[in-house]
C-alpha cells in the first residue's frame, strides 16, 4: 500500500472529510505508531482509543452480571431470580451475540472478523475482553487498511450497548425545561449528579444552582396551604419540621394565618413556612440559598 507523500491526507473513517496531519503525535499514544502512516484523523483515532477502552472496562459486566441479570438470573449464573422482559433480553444478548436484521454481525462477530484481519489468531470462542486487549495493543492498528471500516462498526454496537450501564442504574431526576434559547429539551441526570445536562443541546447546569432557583421562585409564591399541607410539602423538600415546632411559631406569630379554606380550616402562606424553615429572607439570593442547603445537607434534618 503506497501514501501520499504530502503533509496532509484524508481521513478514512466513513464519511469523514478531515485531514490528517502527516507530522502530527499520534492520539493513540503507547502504541509505537507513526503519525505519518495514520488512516484516521485525530478525532477517530481518539473516538476508536476511548470506545475501545470503555470496553475493556464495561464488557466483563455486560457479559457476566447484566446478561445473566436480563435472563433471570443471580449475579454469577445462579439460580433463577426472575424473568427479565423479553425484549430487554434478547436485546443485549443480540448486540453482544447475534447478527441484526440486515446480516451484520454483533459484537463477538464483529471484532472476530477484525481480529482475522489484523491477523491476529484467535479462535472464535476467544472471550471478547480479550479480543478487544489483542486489537487495542495492535503495534499498527491505525495504519491498517481495516481499521477504518470495524472502528465505525465497533462505534455504532458501543453506543448501543452504553445504554445498558446508564438507563437502568440509578433514578432519572428531570429539572424542567432547558433554558437555552430555542431548545425544547429538558435538563435531567441521575439523583446523585451534580450537574443536569440537556440531551438535545448539550447545556448543562449545576444541580445546586437549579434548586436554588427554584428555592427563590418558592421564596417570592403568594400560595398558601393547610398545617398538614405545610408540612407534607417541607418533608418532599428535604426538610422536616416538628408538629409542635409549627404550632409554637402559629402561637408566637412568626406564621401569621392567611385566611381559611372552603372547610374553615386555617392557611398559611408556604413561602412564610419555608423561610422560617429554613432560615433564609425573603430576599434570599442564590448564591445564598446555594450555602444555606449546603449547611442543611451537613447537618441533617431541621426541627
Amino acid at each position: 500500500m503506497s501514501f501520499s507523500t504530502e503533509n496532509t491526507r484524508l481521513c478514512r473513517y466513513h464519511g469523514c472529510w478531515r485531514d490528517i496531519v502527516t507530522d502530527a503525535p499520534s492520539p493513540l499514544i503507547g502504541h509505537g505508531v507513526e503519525p505519518n502512516l495514520n488512516l484516521l484523523c485525530d478525532k477517530h483515532a481518539s473516538q476508536l482509543t476511548g470506545d475501545l477502552r470503555w470496553l475493556d472496562r464495561s464488557l466483563p459486566d455486560l457479559c457476566e452480571y447484566r446478561i445473566n441479570r436480563a435472563y433471570g438470573h443471580k449475579n454469577g449464573g445462579g439460580g433463577q431470580s426472575g424473568t427479565a422482559p423479553a425484549p430487554l433480553r434478547e436485546a443485549l444478548h443480540d448486540l453482544l451475540y447475534a447478527d441484526d436484521d440486515h446480516g451484520y454481525p454483533g459484537l463477538q462477530g464483529t471484532l472476530y472478523e477484525w481480529v482475522r484481519s489484523l491477523k491476529i489468531n484467535l479462535p472464535e470462542s476467544t472471550p471478547l475482553s480479550d479480543m478487544v486487549h489483542r486489537i487495542a495493543d495492535h503495534p499498527k492498528l491505525v495504519e491498517h487498511s481495516s481499521t477504518p471500516v470495524y472502528a465505525e462498526l465497533v462505534h455504532s454496537l458501543t453506543r448501543k450497548l452504553r445504554r445498558f450501564l446508564t438507563d437502568d442504574d440509578g433514578e432519572t431526576v428531570l429539572y424542567g425545561p432547558c433554558p437555552a434559547d430555542k431548545c425544547l429539551g429538558q435538563l435531567s441526570c441521575y439523583a446523585d449528579a451534580e450537574t443536569a445536562k440537556c440531551p438535545k443541546c448539550g447545556f448543562s447546569m449545576p444541580v445546586a444552582l437549579i434548586r436554588a432557583e427554584r428555592v427563590k421562585r418558592l421564596l417570592q409564591s403568594e400560595a398558601v396551604r393547610t398545617r398538614g399541607e405545610l408540612l407534607d410539602i417541607i418533608k418532599a423538600c428535604g426538610m422536616r419540621v416538628n408538629r409542635s415546632t409549627l404550632r409554637s411559631w402559629i402561637h408566637r406569630g412568626q406564621l401569621p394565618q392567611q385566611g381559611e379554606d372552603a372547610y374553615s380550616n386555617p392557611l398559611y402562606r408556604f413561602s412564610d413556612f419555608y423561610r422560617l424553615a429554613s432560615g433564609l429572607s425573603e430576599d434570599a439570593d442564590v448564591w445564598e440559598i446555594m450555602q444555606v442547603s449546603q449547611n442543611q445537607s451537613k447537618e441533617g434534618d431541621t426541627k
